[in-house]
C-alpha cells in the first residue's frame, strides 16, 4: 500500500463489525487472546453498550486499522486503550499512533480520569506505541496472556498508565528493594499523604485461562496469611490496596514467594500494589527502565528460590 495513501480516522459504525472481525483475523490467525473480535455481533453489541468504544482507521474506505476504549462498569472514570491492530499491508504509516490519540483525545473530553494500557513484551512495537502516546510505566505482569502470535510461552505483559487528571501515588514507606522503581513513579505522579482505601469485599477471587487473580482490599494479618498459602505452583496475580500497611504486607509476601510487580490504578481514586507467584523465570525484550528493574529482581528471588532447594537436597 502507498506510503501516501490518505488515511482517516473515525468512530465505530454498526456496519463495520464484519471488517473489524476480519482485521483480527488477518493479522492474528485465530491466536487472538480475546474471543469477542472472533465474533462480529458481539462486537457490534459491545460497541452498542458503549462497553467498547472502537475508532477504526481506514484507507480509500477499506477499514485497515482498529483500537478500542474499554470501558468498566464499576469504574466509569478508568478505561483501558485495548484492541489495537494493523493491517500487515498498512503498517509503517502511523496507523496504530493516529487511533491511540484520537481515543486519548476521546477520553479527555469525557472527562477520564485515567487510560491504562498492556504491551506484549515480545513486541516492541507496542511498548513503543504507549510511549509515544504518554503512557506510563507503573507494571510487569510476568506470564500473563497466552501469546496471540501462536508461541507456546505465554507472554508478559508491560502495564502504562496515562492519568488525565492527577493520581497521585500514596506517600508510603517502601523499603529499599523498591526504590529502582517505585521512585521513577512516585516522581512522574507524584504523591500525597490523602490515601484512598480501595473498595469493594475483603478478599476477591477470580480465574482467567491458567491465572488465578486475588484483590485485596482489607489487608488484614488472616487474609495476608491464606493468600501466601494459596498452593504453589499455580500462577496466581495479587492486587493489595494501597494504605499505610502495604509497603509490610508486601514483604511478608515476597518471603511467600511472591514478587514485586509494580503498581495500577483502583477502580476508584486509589492505587493497588501488584505481586505475582508461579511465573517462568525467562528472558524479556523490556525498552523501560522500570519494567527492567522489576523483572530483574522477579530473576534474583527466582534464582534465590533454585539455590535453597538445591541446598534442600543437599
Amino acid at each position: 500500500m502507498s506510503q501516501q495513501a490518505v488515511v482517516t480516522v473515525r468512530s465505530f459504525a454498526a456496519d463495520d463489525a464484519d471488517s473489524v472481525s476480519a482485521l483480527f483475523r488477518a493479522v492474528y490467525g485465530d491466536c487472538y487472546v480475546y474471543p469477542d473480535v472472533y465474533l462480529p455481533s458481539m462486537i457490534h453489541r459491545n460497541n452498542q453498550q458503549q462497553r467498547w468504544q472502537s475508532a477504526v482507521a481506514c484507507i480509500d474506505g477499506e477499514i485497515v486499522g482498529h483500537a478500542v476504549l474499554w470501558m468498566h462498569a464499576d469504574s466509569p472514570e478508568n478505561a483501558e486503550l485495548a484492541l489495537n491492530v494493523v493491517h500487515p499491508s498498512a503498517r509503517g504509516m502511523g496507523i496504530a499512533t493516529l487511533l491511540g490519540r484520537h481515543l486519548c483525545e476521546q477520553a479527555r473530553e469525557q472527562g477520564l480520569r485515567c487510560l491504562t494500557i498492556k504491551q506484549v513484551s515480545s513486541h516492541t512495537q507496542s511498548q513503543r506505541l504507549a510511549r509515544t502516546l504518554g503512557f506510563f510505566t507503573t507494571g510487569l505482569l510476568l506470564d500473563y496472556v497466552a501469546s496471540p502470535f501462536g508461541n507456546e510461552s505465554r507472554e508478559s505483559v508491560v502495564l502504562g498508565c496515562l492519568p488525565l487528571q492527577p493520581c497521585p501515588i500514596p506517600s508510603l514507606s517502601w523499603p529499599q528493594a523498591c526504590r529502582d522503581w517505585i521512585a521513577p513513579m512516585e516522581r512522574h505522579f507524584g504523591t500525597s499523604s490523602d490515601i484512598h482505601p480501595t473498595s469493594g469485599a475483603p478478599i476477591v477471587v477470580a480465574t482467567h485461562e491458567q491465572r488465578i487473580e486475588v484483590t485485596l482490599n482489607d489487608l488484614h494479618p488472616d487474609h495476608l496469611h491464606e493468600v501466601a498459602h494459596i498452593p504453589k505452583g499455580r500462577l496466581v496475580y495479587l492486587k493489595l490496596g494501597l494504605d499505610q500497611r502495604s509497603p509490610a504486607a508486601m514483604q511478608q509476601l515476597r518471603r511467600a514467594g511472591f514478587v514485586y510487580g509494580g503498581l495500577m490504578p483502583a477502580l476508584d481514586r486509589g492505587w493497588y500494589g501488584l505481586m505475582q507467584r508461579g511465573y517462568q523465570a525467562h528472558e524479556l525484550d523490556l525498552c523501560c527502565p522500570i519494567a527492567r528493574a522489576l523483572h530483574q529482581d522477579s530473576l534474583r528471588l527466582a534464582d534465590q528460590q533454585s539455590a535453597s532447594r538445591s541446598l534442600e537436597h543437599l
